[in-house]
């Protein structure tokens, strides 16, 4: 049956100019006449049939230039283009739709990794780009914990700037930074003086705001837009990485120095359980923490605080890293993916690790090492996301890879006992290397439950593009270009979002956030997020799973089966991508810098 749009068109396109001969006015009239019927179910399936390009090439819109309408429409967005094409088939008919997308396309940089298909849509591989490059800007502004929450807002007084940091969850260990030990239920604020800007090598002392955060098992990091590393929370494995002797708790934000002299600026902050990484403007790579299974990369399985650099990695340009429960992941300009720390579960992704036993590391791979299966794709890696004991990587083309820890379903593979790797009586079997993992839009059946047997089409495409992926404890949860949520793994507090406790080994989608606009999603030990956009412009924070320590921010410490609204605060809008530090390192002088440092590197 045909759509609302089609009866918009029609009646558009009669009201519009007369036809310029009779003959094509009343071919024009035929094929509208055609369509109406066919509405109505009175025509036979080829009278049902879109007409060719050539008849909608009538009306106002075919009085202009095809030039002047690429130019009208070269300035809109993805959804906006999608919009008008649903709107007139003529856009659509007469590949206008198709030629501004493909030109829009080219003026992306991440899409220079793109691998498409004669099946595949420029407007559509276009739209995934936008939709990913908005939720990894928007991330930097939300960060799940083992048992807190922190994200950047926009407090009621109006400010833009992003010095004020929302926490709530527990605060043992001083992790909230609200000058106690105390829990909160509900969110506290945090707001950066101007004395975090003191000690920086800076002219303006005055605090510019946080750039970037990332929480840690019971630790915080920030990252000022001056490059300036803040941490505070638990220091008991040396993860907040202060000189000297310091406290084992810090309940206050502070200042920390990383890097090679004092003018090192900082483009990106990372934290895992008990460990944290850094990236300088110039690819270099720093950590710092807990290190008894190898996590730091240093070659030892010692734990090490202040921060040092990674020196296998030294000589390559670093552009991203994450840290897992124990292990770390980073990405280099190359292309290539780089995997050290705990690989008991396989969660490195180097497939058979008898050379680690052959060299005595029995509790992880001290150095970086790099994951060859993920070099022989068309498409590079473009983001990893890192948990408890399993990986997740995303190609630029929106294709997902797991491995690690498949016990509780985190890898969304299955549950297929034919296709384990393990003992024979593993449901669900770890993986030692990166395997792909589709994403369905599943059928629901009347009572709720979901069909796994019934799959039901993607707008994304031939197949669905994964935006961004969150990795747990031991569930995962991803964002798809086509605006869905998604959840698999264990359940036992209900952070899959699906309203009852029932572990699930595919991803399914979160039907509660159906409807909304997702930018970005993150996951903590236990507990899951996602950043909504509203329909006034202002973002929400919605949290759900574990809550006994107040980590939802709902005001109780109860846990959600659902997502839930936290109220009280906007959480901040993603920058532009020209003021955000990670976009910002400068590749061109990553090796005069080498050359340059060697003799800071050894006196530091």
């Amino acid at each position: 049956m045909s759509s609302g749009m089609e009866m918009v068109e029609r009646k558009s396109n009669l009201s519009s100019l007369p036809p310029r001969s009779p003959e094509i006015g009343q071919k024009r009239r035929a094929s509208v006449e055609t369509r109406w019927t066919s509405a109505r179910g009175k025509e036979s399936k080829r009278a049902r049939a879109r007409p060719p390009a050539s008849e909608w090439d009538l009306g106002v819109l075919s009085e202009l230039p095809t030039e002047v309408l690429e130019l009208v429409l070269l300035n809109l967005q993805a959804r906006d283009l999608a919009v008008v094409g649903a709107t007139c088939a003529y856009f659509n008919a007469s590949g206008i739709i198709e030629r501004v997308a493909a030109a829009r396309l080219e003026r992306v940089p991440r899409a220079d990794a793109l691998v498409l298909t004669k099946r595949d849509s420029y407007l559509k591989a276009w739209h995934h780009c936008t939709v990913s490059e908005q939720a990894e800007r928007a991330s930097a502004n939300v960060s799940l914990g083992q048992f807190h929450t922190a994200c950047v807002v926009t407090d009621a007084e109006g400010d833009k700037v992003g010095t004020t940091i929302a926490t709530f969850g527990r605060g043992f260990h001083g992790q909230l930074g609200l000058g106690s030990y105390d829990n909160h239920a509900a969110p506290a604020f945090v707001r950066m003086g101007d004395e975090l800007a003191r000690g920086h090598d800076s002219d303006d002392e005055h605090f510019e705001g946080v750039d970037s955060i990332a929480l840690g098992g019971s630790h915080c990091v920030a990252l000022s837009r001056d490059g300036g590393v803040i941490s505070w929370g638990l220091a008991s494995s040396g993860e907040l990485g202060y000189t000297g002797n310091t406290p084992i708790e810090v309940n206050v934000p502070r200042r920390v120095f990383v890097g090679i002299d004092i003018c090192t600026k900082i483009t990106q902050v990372t934290t895992g359980s008990n460990h944290t990484m850094a990236i300088d403007e110039f690819g270099r790579l720093f950590a710092c923490g807990r290190g008894r299974h190898g996590q730091l990369g240093h070659g030892t399985f010692r734990d090490a605080a202040p921060f040092s650099r990674v020196e296998a990695l030294k000589g390559m340009h670093v552009v991203s890293a994450v840290c897992g429960g124990s292990h770390s992941v980073c990405i280099t300009s190359d292309g290539n993916v780089w995997a050290w720390g705990d690989c008991r579960y396989g969660q490195l992704g180097l497939g058979d690790l008898t050379f680690a036993a052959a060299a005595g590391w029995n509790n992880g791979v001290p150095w970086p090492c790099l994951v060859e299966s993920l070099n022989d794709m068309d498409e590079p890696v473009a983001s990893v996301s890192a948990g408890g004991a399993h990986s997740i990587f995303v190609t630029a083309g929106g294709r997902m890879f797991v491995c690690g820890r498949g016990k509780h379903g985190a890898l969304g593979v299955g549950k297929n006992p034919f296709l384990t790797i393990g003992p024979p009586t593993s449901a669900c079997g770890n993986r030692l290397t990166p395997e792909a993992v589709n994403i369905h839009h599943f059928v629901r059946r009347a009572d709720g439950s979901v069909d796994q047997n019934r799959v039901q089409q993607c707008s994304c495409g031939p197949r669905c593009r994964v935006a961004v992926a969150a990795a747990g404890a031991t569930h995962s949860c991803c964002l798809t270009a086509c605006g869905g949520v998604f959840t698999t793994g264990e359940n036992s507090y209900g952070q899959l979002g699906h309203g009852d406790k029932k572990s699930t080994f595919v991803f399914t989608r979160v039907e509660a956030l159906r409807g909304k606009r997702v930018i970005t999603v993150a996951s903590g030990h236990n507990h899951t997020g996602a950043m909504v956009e509203n329909t006034d412009g202002s973002n929400s924070l919605y949290t759900w799973g574990r809550g006994d320590w107040g980590q939802l921010g709902t005001g109780n410490m109860r846990s959600y089966t659902t997502p839930q609204e936290v109220k009280g605060f906007n959480v901040a809008p993603p920058r532009p991508e020209s003021e955000i530090l990670m976009y910002k390192q400068n590749l061109d002088s990553a090796e005069e810098s080498e050359n340059g440092d060697s003799d800071s590197e050894s006196e530091f």
